[in-house]
């Protein structure tokens, strides 16, 4: 492949008058192409090995601590929000996030189908503003990289055991072994097992800390199948089963960590895939195609009503039930070309890569609502299956015109067919979507999305940069029928990101500092509304606009300490939501306005704080010490802004000691046992939450050989 690697990068970076204690080199592939992040013109939050695993950085949310302005939310899966855009205003079946998840560079097709668990992770990078040029659709506001650890040269392995509070229990355990005594081919299995209390009572039951148990795998093989060509394939699954009850509770229990359902929900989940990437150099530029397969299968049951009771039919109060089940079905290809000399740095080079890529999409799933006397087999559904085919073509290139200044852009096409059959369904006879109806429906969408900027070499140690992008959501067919009875379509969403930025090395590269400026304008917006009483449908409703500032510091303090600093300042609201509708209750038309609103999840400031420090004593071994503190102002969840949550301070810390081949720690996250929602909606005129982990202390050993 004729691609820099990154060993080869952070080589190149290293001279005899380096100084005693310096940053190393840090290599991305935010730009699908490997490169150095002080030198790569964009916004992109960077998380190692070494800050991912128990007791840090371990389930996908966590990426979000120490990334400014980006939230974590996890409705019917994790999602992100990046810069205040993301797909925060639509709930429902078969949803498309605004903030693309990747895994080893294959696009993970919804929010269900992403891994809980970080495990077995090389890297982790957040891409921060319209990315639809390189990753094409659903990147309004950016992108999550995830780069699996790739196999050993050497035959090898390790093992992790960790307890902690309340149950936890948490087992990890990989192997690198050599499958040709060249070395030409490797491979490497990776498994996992975490055991994860809740932390919450039920009043209703006076069961606490019920479980959420997770086992995943990988297994990787690499290799050469000659002198120019090498493949890598991957397999991976993950199983979670999670037997609390719903957890979700008016916001006065949910903040004591408290719940009360009598209801016995339970979710489960299984997801995992396939992919092959063959890489081959030819003589004048070198090809990739990327081949992959990808399925999640969910089921979800929770109390319908939220409470315990006391139940009344005479006036109404039964006992419900409601739930969600799932399948979804992907495939994808890719082609890539690319020149040879991609690190371009003398007037007149140019580099470019360009390619194709087609997905296929299987869903099939149903929401449930009944009273919760009546059988699975009989609850009233409202189900949704459909099928969807996307095509794209891409192209990005980079001119360096002089020897400080480089002008890069880059342009995508894609296509997009969607057909979808809609139904609602009461075997029970009650009705609770309504009517009995079905119908189908077909949507087309096209779009070309652009990418232009420049950066500019102020010096040898200071870039500055700049960029305008344009982002793309596709639209889509929602289970909801509209005012006029057809099945409820909506349109695609786009935005448009503008941002400058710096990025410098001081200090004799002890200290890297970068800033960035942004301005992101959020289109045709995809959002939940309401066309009746208790009917909503999925609508391009909204317009809105987020601006901003981030900073983020790496400094190298001394020889045994590494200091690192984000900031982030976000101005987001909607500049136009309006709808009006017609309430039977009101006996008239009702007109809703959220204009001027704060987009949810994005906090106004966040903030982080990283310090590692680590001595080698005389024997040999190396004690460590790390923390981290997080911190987000208050922010709302729904445009309705009813309920804001409070300031959050999150910190995390862990002490140890290490061996050649050994490692013990410590550790707690969640320091502080912060009290806080992970998640909230408004039913009715009461506030429900679900609490976010309060504190868990545990200890972990590690065996290396």
């Amino acid at each position: 492949m004729a691609l820099p690697t990154g060993a080869a990068l952070a080589q190149d970076s290293v001279t005899e008058d380096d100084v005693v204690f310096a940053l190393d080199p840090i290599i991305i592939y935010a730009r699908r192409v490997a490169e150095q992040l002080n030198e790569a013109p964009i916004a992109v939050s960077v998380q190692a090995d070494e800050d991912l695993g128990t007791g840090a950085s371990d389930r996908l949310g966590d990426l979000a601590k120490t990334a400014p302005n980006v939230m974590g939310f996890d409705s019917n899966g994790l999602s992100y929000v990046v810069r205040g855009v993301g797909s925060q205003s639509t709930q429902g079946l078969n949803n498309e996030v605004g903030v693309g998840i990747f895994l080893d560079e294959v696009y993970i097709g919804r929010a269900f189908g992403a891994p809980q668990y970080l495990d077995d992770l090389e890297q982790t990078e957040i891409v921060r503003g319209s990315q639809s040029t390189i990753y094409g659709r659903n990147t309004i506001g950016g992108a999550v990289n995830l780069v699996s650890r790739r196999p050993g040269e050497e035959l090898g392995g390790e093992i992790e055991v960790s307890v902690g509070e309340g149950g936890y229990q948490r087992v990890r355990a990989g192997a690198d072994v050599p499958l040709s005594e060249d070395g030409r081919w490797l491979s490497r299995a990776f498994l996992s097992f975490t055991k994860q209390p809740d932390g919450i009572t039920n009043l209703s039951t006076g069961r606490d800390d019920r479980t959420i148990e997770a086992l995943s795998g990988r297994l990787s093989v690499s290799g050469e199948l000659g002198e120019y060509t090498n493949l890598y394939f991957s397999i991976d699954h993950e199983k979670v089963d999670d037997t609390g009850d719903g957890r979700w509770a008016p916001v006065s229990l949910a903040l004591k960590h408290q719940s009360d359902l009598d209801f016995p929900a339970l979710t489960t989940q299984r997801k995992g895939g396939a992919m092959l990437r063959v890489e081959h150099e030819f003589e004048n530029f070198w090809f990739r195609s990327v081949t992959a397969a990808r399925k999640f299968n969910y089921d979800l049951s929770l109390d319908g009503d939220f409470s315990s009771g006391p139940y009344d039919p005479g006036v109404g109060n039964f006992a419900l039930q409601q739930g969600q089940v799932g399948k979804h079905r992907q495939i994808s290809q890719e082609f890539r070309i690319g020149s040879h000399t991609q690190e371009v740095s003398q007037a007149g080079d140019f580099s470019w890569h360009a390619g194709l890529f087609a997905m296929g999409e299987k869903f099939e799933g149903y929401q449930y609502y009944d009273l919760a006397s009546v059988s699975l087999s009989d609850v009233s559904q409202n189900g949704l299956d459909s099928d969807a085919v996307a095509y794209s073509a891409f192209a990005n290139m980079k001119y360096q015109a002089t020897d400080r200044l480089g002008l890069h852009g880059g342009l995508r096409f894609t296509r997009e067919e969607k057909d979808g059959d809609v139904y609602v369904s009461s075997p029970s006879g009650n009705f609770f979507f309504g009517p009995a109806q079905s119908g189908s429906a077909s949507v087309t969408s096209t779009n070309i999305s652009a990418e232009v900027g420049f950066d500019y070499k102020l010096s040898e140690e200071t870039l500055l940069y700049g960029r305008a992008s344009q982002g793309f959501k596709s639209g889509g067919i929602a289970q909801f029928f509209d005012a006029t009875g057809n099945v409820n379509t909506y349109d695609p969403e786009t935005s448009l990101t503008v941002e400058a930025g710096v990025k410098t090395q001081l200090l004799e590269d002890r200290l890297s500092l970068d800033v960035t400026l942004f301005n992101t304008e959020w289109k045709d917006q995809q959002s939940n509304v309401f066309i009746s009483d208790f009917q909503r449908v999925t609508a391009n409703a909204s317009s809105a606009t987020s601006r901003g500032l981030e900073i983020g510091l790496d400094a190298r303090l001394s020889d045994e300490l590494r200091l690192r600093g984000t900031y982030g300042y976000l101005d987001s609201k909607f500049d136009d939501f309006r709808y009006t509708y017609f309430s039977a209750g009101a006996g008239g038309n009702v007109t809703v306005d959220y204009s001027g609103n704060p987009i949810p999840l994005a906090p106004k400031h966040s903030a982080s704080l990283t310090l590692n420090w680590e001595r080698e004593l005389n024997s040999g071994r190396t004690f460590f010490a790390n923390g981290t503190y997080s911190y987000r102002s208050a922010y709302t969840f729904d445009p309705v802004a009813a309920y804001e949550q409070s300031p959050t301070h999150l910190v995390d810390a862990a002490i140890g000691l290490r061996g050649d081949e050994w490692e013990a720690q410590l550790w707690a996250t969640n320091l502080l046992n912060e009290d806080y929602l992970s998640n909230y909606f408004l039913f009715g005129a009461t506030n429900f939450g679900i609490a976010a982990p309060g504190r868990t202390i545990g200890f972990s050993v590690k065996r290396e050989w």
